[in-house]
């Protein structure tokens, strides 16, 4: 069964490319940009077989043609403009056009070519800051209210409801997964991400053998990619699916400090600090305040397997990953 992935050479569709191959599965990464070359050699290591097709999720005939031409019969939006402050002012047509008209394009086009299971990946900004009174300590996706303070996060909360309106009106399998803060491999500056990941931000100047200066210690449920990677192909791949909205995390949090301490071990040259009254932060924590952590008990009931939260073993991990795929890297 082939499997098409909308965003197929982003940082969660290499992620997710890299896990579905590794189970054998046919993947069709669909992507205006081409794969990068490390991606592409791993890919090629895996089971699977994978097909890199060069489209715009915004046209609706080159998706249709990917889906006709390739025996499509899953899929998953990972499609995304990441959007910061500066794109929403002066473009927010983009973030709209690829967050939401694109993920209708993709439901159209594999309505007519005989789609049974799509997965829209939605995120944790539709929470906004995290500071809605209603969270407590933990959110849960069934009983905790949306509360989007962005254009990024307010698509995502439209294109869940877009799922989930025209699964009703289809009688089709399709479906949304909120996933939690991300970092780990296959994180690329693709164009379409406004910021890296604050632990992506360290690891460059890890590289670079430069110091880290962080505003504050923060503290998230960070998920691991390869264990999004694992969710979004088991939730794929389930007969069992009592639920529409999925949150996948490991809800453990974690600090980015935690991880310059690693990096430190692993690169020696490479020092962090909390930033001075009055200086300038080199890593940008995308707030002043750190949203609780998402609950995953639906997946988890879902499944009966939740993504670890081992930080320790993901670190050394990535870290690893870094050494192995150098060239996925600017060069330092």
């Amino acid at each position: 069964m082939t499997i098409l992935i909308a965003g197929g050479c982003g940082f969660i569709g290499l992620a997710l490319s890299e896990r579905l191959l590794a189970n054998g599965a046919a993947v069709v990464a669909f992507d205006r940009n081409p794969p990068p070359a490390a991606a592409a050699r791993r890919f090629a290591d895996l089971p699977g077989t994978w097909t890199a097709v060069a489209g715009d999720v915004r046209d609706p005939d080159a998706l249709a043609r990917a889906c006709r031409d390739h025996g499509v019969r899953q899929a998953f939006y990972g499609a995304a403009l990441t959007s910061g402050a500066d794109r929403e002012r002066d473009h927010p047509e983009q973030v709209v056009a690829v967050n939401l008209l694109g993920l209708i394009n993709l439901i159209q086009a594999g309505r007519a070519a005989g789609l049974q299971r799509l997965i829209n990946i939605s995120s944790g900004a539709v929470y906004g800051p995290g500071d809605h009174p209603a969270y407590g300590a933990r959110i849960d996706e069934g009983t905790a209210p949306a509360d989007p303070n962005s254009i990024y996060g307010t698509t995502k909360f439209a294109s869940e409801r877009i799922t989930r309106r025209l699964a009703e009106l289809s009688a089709l399998d399709f479906f949304s997964v909120r996933l939690s803060s991300i970092y780990g491999p296959w994180e690329v500056d693709s164009g379409a991400r406004d910021t890296l990941s604050p632990l992506m931000q360290a690891a460059l100047l890890a590289r670079r053998g430069e110091t880290a200066i962080l505003p504050r210690r923060e503290a998230r449920d960070w998920t691991y990619s390869r264990h999004i990677a694992a969710a979004l192909a088991a939730l794929m791949a389930t007969a069992r699916r009592p639920h529409d909205l999925y949150h996948i995390t490991s809800g453990a949090l974690i600090s980015t400090s935690d991880f310059c301490a690693h990096l430190a071990q692993v690169y020696p040259d490479f020092s962090f600090r909390l930033a001075a009254p009055g200086e300038t932060a080199t890593i940008n924590l995308h707030g002043d305040f750190d949203r609780p952590p998402m609950a995953g008990d639906r997946l988890a009931d879902t499944l009966g397997w939740r993504p670890p939260a081992d930080s320790a073993a993901d670190f050394a991990n990535f870290t690893q990953w870094m050494s192995d795929y150098s060239d996925f890297w600017p060069a330092a």
